[in-house]
C-alpha cells in the first residue's frame, strides 16, 4: 500500500469517528487531524508525479 492510500484511510478514519463523537473538543481535533492527513496524502501524491 502507497503512502498516500495509508494517509488517505487514516484521514477517513478519524474524520468517521470526529463526526461520531459527542465531545467538541475531540470532534474538532479529530476532524482537523483527518483534513491535514487528507492534505498531506495529496501533497505526497504530486511530489511523485514531478
Amino acid at each position: 500500500m502507497n503512502p498516500t492510500a495509508i494517509l488517505h484511510a487514516l484521514a477517513a478514519v478519524l474524520v468517521g469517528a470526529g463526526v461520531f463523537l459527542s465531545g467538541r473538543l475531540l470532534t474538532v481535533g479529530l476532524l482537523g487531524v483527518g483534513a491535514v492527513l487528507f492534505v498531506a496524502g495529496i501533497v505526497i501524491a504530486r511530489r511523485d508525479d514531478g
